[in-house]
């Protein structure tokens, strides 16, 4: 049966409707001289389960909200598999995710200047990231007070989260107020994208405001094959919509906005990357660019739980507690379905003679269980967990096609030494701090693992064992100047014409924290970058 055939046109095409691609089509049609279309392919994002803050436990693995991409087995982890979740639904990550509120360190941005991504320093990008929140705390000169996206501490911290900072304390971590001012070398409570005590996602707080636009057309449901492409012009988005192809004409530009792991599998089914990773999908290349796909990173992350002697959030899950929570959160807007997972952080560094920290902790009031397949299972026992997280690893992975044309995710975790090194470290740094007077009051055993490893060899074991990942990719389509740029520093694809990538993946370098607020941020300068031509 032969599909109809259907012609949308645009001034501009957006492809990709999560974090950085809502945020564009909201700015991309303030001008009403501009017409948008904004093509995702997974689904609306007003689901009930998607507007509760907790709602992400029953989000993250749910394959009508989730994408679940799943890596070829990796044999620096023993050939285990790992699966990034990534939003499938607009809004994207922001809908699905924890709504962890944290910028990265100015380090982090004047790293990408340093690296040829000019006008990217930390100084240029502060009054985008300011634009982006709305910000409930103290007033101060570093924080937006008028945008979108609720920024806000969250509204109940579990009481284990200040055991968390009297720990910090004793190992010589500050506690800080407003990490979001610059100074993130610390412990705090998290700031979450909440509004109201609801999930304020970049659907919610950019592309929902703006879908009354006549100028303004959203696809949901359409997967983005391929993008046209003419004498080194990109003119058009050939989709697929249920049994439909729908062929989205570009007057001025398209915009990638697809993701880590999309807008790179995109860019290699239309012929744009190396010969040698389109080749098994059957692609004809048209533009050689060795970039595409490459520099892909992520922060590993191992975690260590401890039985404690107080109620925990995996603990208090009996009928009544259960009742109570949803009584809190529908008279008040608080309690733990407001809650992200993560209730505290800090950034520290795991010896002496660095420049900058080289770990993120995350404090979790609950424990998990990951099963092979990605799902996390809570046993109910009073249990917690602390995590660290390489800020900048030094291993890298890649993105090519499968013969389908999805995303075939390649990454070796530990070809560099120094990144065990450092996580070998970071479960140490824990290890001291569930040692402190402050956590030694509550802490009554191990849990996982069972037994304190002794040598490293030992953690060097149960990291390759257990460790996991931060569902922060980024990388792929790398903004910069050198061999393996993919776009340069106004995110024009390198060698093209009319066509841009706009989200995580142009980072030349993973930021040290979550990396949601930044995608966010890249989604506004890009916004003006277009605007300026």
């Amino acid at each position: 049966m032969t599909k109809a055939h259907e012609e949308v046109e645009a001034d501009y095409v957006i492809v990709g409707g999560g974090s950085a691609g809502c945020v564009l089509a909201n700015r991309l049609s303030e001008d009403p001289a501009n017409t948008v279309v904004l093509v995702e392919a997974g689904g609306e994002a007003r689901a009930f389960v998607a507007q509760i803050p907790a709602g992400y436990a029953r989000l993250v693995g749910n394959k009508r909200f989730d994408w679940l991409y799943g890596a070829e087995p990796d044999p620096t982890t023993g050939g285990r598999v790992q699966y990034w979740s990534a939003g499938r639904l607009l809004g994207g990550g922001s809908s699905i995710n924890g709504q962890v509120y944290i910028r990265g360190t100015a380090a982090d941005y004047d790293h990408w200047r340093d690296q040829g991504a000019m006008g990217w320093s930390y100084k240029d990008v502060l009054p985008y990231l300011r634009q982006i929140e709305n910000w409930s705390g103290e007033p101060d000169p570093a924080r937006g007070n008028s945008g979108p996206i609720g920024a806000t501490l969250m509204r109940e911290h579990h009481p284990s989260s200040h055991v968390f900072l009297n720990a910090c304390r004793d190992m010589g971590l500050p506690t800080i107020y407003d990490y979001n001012r610059g100074q993130l070398e610390g412990a705090y409570l998290t700031q979450v994208s909440q509004r109201d005590g609801w999930r304020c996602s970049a659907e919610k707080g950019y592309l929902r405001p703006a879908r009354s636009r006549p100028n303004l057309q959203v696809l949901t449901d359409s997967h983005a094959d391929r993008i046209e492409t003419e004498n080194g012009r990109a003119i058009a988005v050939l989709v697929t919509r249920g049994d439909r192809t729908i062929r989205v004409k570009a007057h001025r530009e398209v915009i990638v906005s697809a993701g880590t792991l999309g807008s790179p599998a995109l860019l290699l089914r239309s012929g744009i990357g190396t010969a040698a990773a389109m080749r098994d999908a059957g692609i004809s290349p048209v533009h050689d660019l060795a970039g595409v796909g490459r520099n892909f990173q992520e922060h590993p992350t191992v975690g260590i739980h401890k039985f404690v002697n107080i109620s925990t959030l995996s603990s208090a899950v009996s009928p009544i507690d259960v009742m109570g929570y949803a009584l809190k959160f529908l008279f008040k807007r608080s309690g733990p379905l407001t809650a992200s997972i993560v209730h505290a952080m800090g950034l520290a560094r795991t010896r002496e003679g660095l420049e900058e920290p080289d770990i993120q902790l995350a404090f979790v009031p609950l424990s998990f269980d990951i099963q092979p397949d990605g799902r996390i299972l809570m046993p109910k026992q009073p249990a917690l967990n602390i995590t660290a997280s390489i800020c900048h690893p030094k291993s890298r992975g890649v993105v090519t096609l499968k013969p389908d044309g999805s995303p075939r995710i390649r990454h070796r975790f530990y070809d560099d030494p120094g990144d065990m090194e450092t996580l070998i470290g970071g479960a140490k740094f824990i290890e001291r701090l569930f040692a402190t007077p402050s956590f030694l009051r509550i802490v009554t055993g191990p849990r996982i693992p069972d037994a304190t490893p002794s040598t490293d060899a030992a953690w060097e074991a149960y990291i390759r064992a257990t460790s996991g990942i931060a569902y922060h990719p980024v990388g792929t389509c790398k903004m910069g100047t050198d061999s393996e740029a993919v776009v340069d520093p106004s995110l024009k694809v390198i060698g093209m014409a009319g066509l841009r990538v706009a989200d995580a993946s142009i980072m030349p370098r993973i930021i040290s924290v979550n990396t949601n607020a930044t995608a966010m941020m890249i989604g506004e300068k890009a916004a003006d970058l277009i605007r300026a031509g």
